[in-house]
């Protein structure tokens, strides 16, 4: 009994043993992974989730490649005519508040040379061109938090100070009080003022017009061919060829001399005001009367709207049940187009000629005085307001008209 429970212990002693002489160590190695291949792993599954999303949301997909897109597009145009804008640029659109001669400074001296340099850094231009390019891309890039610099003003020392003020969307400041600023203002803020009367004018014409246009599109459409058709489409499409100069050049002479409006919109009474509105409607009414006709024609000989009369239905019930419908999906996409084109467009003639503070102000007086970020600014904001209203009309024909889809 003894020498088994010896040779019992001997074996398990013998077993303890060779279990320690095996290591599993180097195969527990090699099957563990590396901090590498966590991170692809986290970053496959990541990517799957992603696009699972995508798939499940085709909409939201559309949208923001359509907005990543358009916004790639837009910044390299952007860089390009910042580039542009400071090789014309010349000394005189930073000096133009300033009376050198009352100063005694003349020019290609070293007093003149100082003073260029100041009024660069304070209007945040100074420096290599492609390095404040880079910065200007930064500063409209609202995601990006930056310090700038307001009130700025140069001390005794030719150092840089004013109010340190961290935004996250910065358009820049104004060099040129011709502009339609005071120099070194935020042009951010001259637009967030002038904006809305664009609007009130460009919204009141973009309404009146779809209100009056669309009503004789219809009537065009139903006539095709006869003398009322013959008559709105001919003069919308006369209207549609005469300059847009010239159209409002002679309304408002019209509305002075004839009517005996004012000139002026500020202050002014109803029988002013109304002009600038009809103004506008003149100049975006004949493409609403014309994109009506096409569109209900289009459906009008459309295989279902024949089908659905030789089944006996009426004509009225075919045409505002079917065929209006369907055409009115198409205008509506071109609504937010049309307002955006409006606002930052087509108004701007009438805004010039009715002397209203609007943004037509500033793009033309802007590129007149060179005003580097006036005219950036400008173009960045209508370009895009146009990017969403164009995005926002595709939305709308894809969630009104189901048989449109927007994605694969």
């Amino acid at each position: 009994m003894e020498t088994k429970v010896n040779g019992q212990d001997k074996s398990e002693d013998s077993l303890l043993e060779l279990f320690d002489e095996i290591s599993l160590k180097d195969e527990i190695k090699q099957t563990k992974t590396s901090h590498i291949e966590n991170l692809k792993n986290g970053f496959r599954k990541t990517n799957a989730s992603f696009d699972e999303f995508m798939q499940k949301n085709p909409l939201f997909s559309y949208s923001l490649k359509r907005i990543l897109y358009a916004f790639i597009t837009l910044y390299i145009a952007i860089a390009v005519v910042f580039v542009m804008l400071r090789m014309v640029t010349t000394d005189g659109a930073y000096l133009s508040d300033i009376d050198l001669a009352k100063h005694g400074i003349v020019y290609d001296t070293p007093e003149y040379w100082a003073l260029l340099e100041t009024r660069m850094k304070m209007f945040g231009v100074f420096g290599p061109m492609i390095e404040q390019m880079f910065i200007y891309l930064r500063n409209i890039t609202p995601f990006i938090p930056k310090t700038v610099i307001l009130n700025a003003q140069i001390d005794d020392s030719g150092q840089l100070v004013g109010d340190s003020v961290t935004m996250w969307f910065y358009l820049g400041v104004f060099m040129n009080k011709a502009s339609g600023g005071v120099p070194g203002s935020l042009v951010q803020e001259a637009f967030a003022r002038s904006i809305p009367t664009s609007f009130k004018i460009g919204s009141i014409g973009v309404i009146m017009s779809y209100v009056l246009g669309v009503p004789l599109g219809i009537l065009a459409a139903k006539n095709k061919e006869k003398s009322a058709d013959n008559a709105i489409n001919g003069t919308s499409l006369i209207i549609s060829a005469i300059p847009a100069l010239v159209i409002i050049s002679l309304l408002y002479k019209a509305s002075i001399y004839i009517f005996g409006a004012q000139g002026a919109f500020e202050g002014a009474g109803f029988g002013t005001q109304i002009w600038p509105v009809i103004g506008v409607m003149l100049l975006i009414m004949p493409m609403i009367i014309v994109n009506t006709r096409r569109f209900v024609l289009d459906e009008m000989t459309a295989d279902y709207a024949k089908f659905a009369l030789s089944k006996g239905l009426s004509e009225k019930y075919v045409f505002y049940v079917h065929i209006f419908r369907n055409a009115g999906i198409r205008l509506v996409k071109t609504l937010p187009e049309i307002f955006v084109l409006t606002l930052f467009g087509s108004s701007i003639l009438v805004e010039r000629h009715w002397s209203i503070d609007g943004m037509s102000k500033f793009i033309l007086n802007g590129v007149s005085n060179k005003d580097t970020f006036v005219v950036l600014g400008y173009i960045f904001v209508s370009a895009s307001a146009g990017v969403f209203s164009s995005l926002i009309g595709d939305l709308l024909l894809a969630t009104l008209d189901p048989r449109i889809k927007l994605t694969k």
